[in-house]
């Protein structure tokens, strides 16, 4: 039985020092979106962004990094923007980024991840309870942030696990507020024991530095019902050094 999904979390730095880790991997379209970017630094994080998840999908399936095109497209405006997808189908694809690191997931199945700094935005947005918060938090939610012994950690956590929702459905954060998540620990779970949400798993990025909080939603293969370990064998994360042996791949004939 397949792994539920392929993550992998770095420092953008890190990855762009790479050999091989460089915009030749983009589209006409990405390339266009990435000099818009303002800076230099979100500049380099569209970029490691894109490649991390080329370097999943390739480690997921066994192809190239190079030979993954991605494409995105909102379905409102038809801009080159929203849900990533991977052109030929192989698998399904998220990506995050957050000032100088990023995590990306490939999975058989939907898929969404994301990644916040606890000196970010999200986490400097107030306490719960503030204009704002009501969108995407449920009243149990902001209890339990309210009650913890590290709210501004226990908020992020809470973000973090709504929009890997959001990314894997599509539904939007303003649709997650009816989405209690309070009964969830606040405190990381294992790898090998993601949280079951009826067709969903959700699980907290193990490998991630300190400062930051990351979780990754799948839909799962199959029905799944109560509590306990998930049927399928677990996650991939991808180390450093198998990020170096994908992108050393590139170069190989097929």
């Amino acid at each position: 039985m397949t792994t539920a999904l392929t993550v992998a979390v770095t420092e953008t730095e890190r990855l762009l020092a790479l050999p091989g880790a460089d915009a030749a991997v983009l589209t006409a379209a990405e390339r266009r979106r990435r000099a818009a970017a303002r800076t230099e630094r979100a500049r380099a994080d569209f970029l490691a962004a894109r490649l991390l998840a080329r370097l999943c999908v390739a480690r997921r399936t066994g192809g190239r990094a190079r030979d993954v095109v991605l494409e995105q497209r909102c379905p409102v405006c038809t801009g080159p923007h929203g849900r990533p997808r991977v052109k030929d189908g192989r698998c399904a694809v998220s990506f995050s980024y957050a000032d100088g690191v990023v995590a990306a997931s490939a999975a058989d199945q939907p898929v969404g991840i994301d990644i916040e700094r606890l000196s970010g935005p999200a986490a400097r947005g107030g306490a719960p309870g503030h204009r704002g918060f009501g969108h995407f938090l449920t009243g149990g939610e902001i209890d339990r942030v309210r009650g913890s012994p590290a709210p501004r950690t226990a908020l992020l956590r809470l973000w973090v696990r709504k929009e890997a929702l959001v990314k894997l459905t599509a539904r939007g954060l303003p649709g997650m507020a009816g989405v209690d998540l309070s009964h969830l620990p606040p405190h990381p779970a294992r790898r090998d024991r993601p949280y079951r949400l009826g067709r969903h798993l959700l699980y907290d990025l193990p490998d991630v530095p300190a400062d930051v909080v990351g979780a990754v939603a799948v839909t799962a293969p199959g029905p799944l019902a109560g509590p306990g370990p998930t049927a399928a064998s677990g996650m991939q994360s991808l180390t450093l050094d198998d990020l170096i042996d994908t992108l050393a791949s590139q170069g190989e004939e097929p």
